[in-house]
């Protein structure tokens, strides 16, 4: 049953302007449709989607004088893929990278003769295992021992460099290449017009 505030309040609604651009023809990218909404002076929001995946920003605070397409074009990718997805890293976690930096140190240590020539001849066969691995967090249960073994007690620390480029941070840094690319041109032939 709605309260006296949800029945007191009438509900507003704004019209407002959108600008949709649908951008075809980039090399290896699905199509990508774009939405501008310049709000106010200052103010504006877009809304990139591309492959079933969508990525929203709203700017209360750009730079005098641009509207959101200008303001946007002038972003480096990195601040904009933040903006988009502050979870996103450019750089992710590595079983592949974990298993040759694990090797590398059973290797060194043998030739410090740290480890027997058998310890370290398993050593490096299980460390071959942590390829599968597929987070860091896997590693705690599955491989816990192994890596204190290796890489001391807080062996987690030395195994964050264990990475290799995300591919999810470089498709959407090419998505965001070619919108800018796409708004410029777009801004050109309205001033041409």
């Amino acid at each position: 049953m709605p309260t006296d505030n949800q029945i007191a309040a009438p509900i507003q609604v704004k019209r407002s302007s959108v600008t949709k651009l649908v951008i075809t023809g980039a090399p290896n990218l699905d199509p990508i449709t774009v939405f501008l909404e310049d709000l106010a002076s200052c103010k504006g929001k877009i809304t990139v989607s591309c492959w079933g995946k969508s990525w929203t920003a709203y700017w209360g605070g750009m730079w005098d004088g641009l509207n959101i397409g200008q303001f946007f074009c002038e972003l480096n990718t990195s601040y904009i893929i933040g903006y988009f997805d502050q979870a996103m890293k450019s750089r992710q976690f590595s079983g592949e990278e974990l298993a040759n930096k694990a090797q590398r140190i059973v290797l060194k240590e043998r030739r410090l003769f740290c480890y027997g020539h058998d310890e370290a001849r398993e050593l490096f066969n299980e460390a071959e295992e942590l390829r599968d691995s597929p987070s860091i967090d896997h590693l705690h249960g599955a491989h816990g021992e192994l890596m204190t073994k290796l890489f001391g007690c807080e062996w987690w620390h030395l195994a964050d460099d264990a990475t290799e480029p995300n591919p999810d941070y470089a498709h959407l840094e090419r998505i965001i290449l070619t919108v800018q690319k796409a708004l410029a041109q777009h801004q050109q032939r309205l001033e041409a017009a």
